[in-house]
């Protein structure tokens, strides 16, 4: 089987890393063919790996998103490589090659990562109702918003996570002691972490305040920021906390940043699908303190598999990140255990994968029972 995927985001983000993860896995364990098409001279263009199939498009950087140029260059495309299946994943690529597939008659597979409710009118709902046969959605919080939407039926739509893959990320092989010694930091420091696009719906700002909160001179505190970043944003704060703020840039070796956490942190606003770098940490046994945005909750149970925080609670932020920090080592063993137990049960990369499979299967076959 040909899969095309089409990724209109630009950045070489979390989003656009699982793809990565995803059709590597795809042509390993089930033979299929895969091609992922992106934003020309886009960050995820620029850096896509080799062994990648991944041919560049160029989506309007002004104007209208879609329009009948552009799902005619799209359907050109398409013919060219002749998919079997077309998986769409953000809002301009699932219009245009939405629209295009349609055209060809391919069936469509919709990836949903946002837990923002459907909205938009009949025609903004088109691009679930009329342009997508199965959908992917990335965790039950975003599952459910496709459902109570009214946009797409139980049936037609699978649980997708980011999977993760248990060797790379793996807790027996963890080094917590990597990240004090890059940053040269004496060995009792304590590092609150996080890990994404650094940008506003993640809540950064709310974490630097958590972080003014946190009295880190008495807990030797410092926090690292793993991520895609402007220049300079950060200078306001390293100045406050001399030698204690630590912005990292993007990391290919994210298994090694998150295992050096003491903590991992995630301050999103809303709109979350489930963050991977949660996901992660899970698996490699850092305990994580996240807002209750979005699917975050679908993981993070309180008290269980980490801690919970409203969104936009610095305050909460600060005092549950210090109540990790405090845990007694029994405690936090059994916290990180429940997590890692959690992750293990259903969200590897071969089950996520897997799922994607049963998606393509019964799009295929609606469009053929359609044909019929």
């Amino acid at each position: 089987m040909h899969v095309v995927h089409t990724e209109s985001v630009k950045a070489l983000g979390g989003q656009s890393l699982r793809l990565i993860a995803e059709a590597r896995r795809l042509r390993e364990a089930f033979g299929y063919r895969v091609t992922v098409v992106g934003v020309e001279g886009s960050e995820f263009h620029r850096r896509a790996p080799a062994d990648i199939d991944f041919v560049p498009f160029r989506f309007p950087a002004h104007g209208p998103q879609h329009g009948p140029v552009q799902y005619l260059r799209a359907r050109r495309l398409l013919r060219r490589l002749a998919p079997d299946v077309v998986h769409t994943h953000s809002s301009r690529d699932a219009w245009v090659f939405g629209v295009a597939a349609r055209m060809l008659g391919l069936p469509i597979v919709r990836g949903r990562h946002v837990s923002k409710p459907v909205r938009g009118g009949p025609l903004g709902r088109l691009v679930y109702t009329r342009l997508a046969d199965t959908f992917t959605a990335s965790g039950p919080t975003v599952a459910r918003t496709l459902i109570d939407g009214g946009v797409a039926r139980s049936e037609d739509v699978w649980v997708t996570p980011a999977g993760l893959d248990f060797e790379r990320f793996d807790a027996a092989a963890r080094d917590p002691d990597f990240l004090r010694r890059e940053l040269e930091l004496p060995a009792g420091a304590r590092i609150v972490g996080s890990a994404c696009n650094l940008r506003h719906m993640k809540g950064i700002d709310v974490l630097l305040a958590a972080f003014d909160l946190l009295r880190a001179d008495e807990v030797d505190a410092h926090l690292v920021l793993a991520g895609q970043s402007g220049a300079g944003r950060f200078d306001e704060h390293r100045a406050r906390h001399p030698g204690r703020v630590h912005p990292l840039g993007f990391r290919d070796d994210i298994e090694r940043v998150l295992g050096g956490f003491d903590v991992l942190a995630m301050a999103s606003r809303s709109h979350e699908g489930i963050p991977g770098a949660i996901l992660q940490a899970m698996a490699l046994g850092v305990p994580v303190v996240g807002m209750d945005a979005g699917g975050i909750a679908d993981v993070v149970i309180d008290g269980r598999t980490g801690m919970l925080v409203p969104p936009e609670d610095a305050r909460g932020l600060a005092d549950r990140l210090a109540s990790v920090l405090a845990l007694a080592p029994a405690d936090r063993e059994a916290m990180t255990a429940r997590a890692l137990a959690l992750v293990r049960g259903d969200y590897g990369l071969d089950t996520v994968v897997g799922r994607y499979v049963e998606a393509y299967e019964r799009a295929l076959a609606k469009r053929a029972g359609r044909g019929a």
